[in-house]
């Protein structure tokens, strides 16, 4: 009798258990998983590997850090002052109808709203807007080497990125000289990175 008594109280023991389990495993609050953290200023080469439909160096700085394409607040204001005369907006802003040199009417139905022309844009865009766009970049240094422009980074391929930094004006221009106002961007490439 004493082995029956001690069947029946470890059957009993595990119908509780079975019993109990599922209660304490709907108790348990699962946590998403917390996202990684990226650094502004940084594009690593474990970052770009995450990214699989990243073309070239160029695509990666667009794709995961495109504010480093973007002026700074210091050289946006000058978007609007470069140039002669004309390419400065109007004191009020652009009105319906205006003659002013700086707006043009937009061909929608509503009658014509003043737009600011292409010149006044506010982001430098190497695809489309023209050498004006272009001085308002960031300068790039690959391997430590000045290039031309930021074009030059679709000459990179993902996998040879290293790491890819950006300064900002003022640390620019202190590590580089003047002509560094709207930053640099340094990229290392897999052969000199490790080294």
């Amino acid at each position: 009798m004493p082995v029956g008594r001690l069947s029946a109280l470890a059957l009993a023991s595990v119908f509780a258990a079975a019993l109990v389990a599922p209660a304490g495993a709907q108790s348990v609050e699962l946590k998403p998983t917390a996202k990684v953290k990226r650094d502004k200023y940084v594009i690593t080469a474990e970052e770009i590997a995450e990214h699989p439909e990243l073309t070239d160096g160029y695509d990666a700085v667009r794709l995961l850090r495109n504010q480093w394409l973007r002026p700074s607040r210091t050289s946006g204001s000058a978007l609007s002052s470069f140039g002669s005369g004309g390419d400065r907006p109007p004191p009020g802003g652009c009105r319906p109808n205006s003659t002013d040199a700086y707006c043009t009417k937009s061909a929608g139905e509503g009658g014509g709203r003043a737009m600011p022309s292409e010149r006044g844009t506010p982001y430098a865009d190497t695809d489309g807007g023209g050498a004006t766009a272009a001085q308002f970049l960031p300068v790039l240094y690959i391997d430590d080497i000045k290039r031309e422009g930021v074009n030059d980074l679709r000459a990179l391929r993902p996998a040879d990125i290293f790491e890819m930094r950006f300064l900002t004006g003022n640390q620019a221009s202190g590590r580089y000289g003047s002509g560094h106002e709207n930053g640099a961007i340094l990229v290392k490439t897999v052969r000199f990175g490790k080294g």
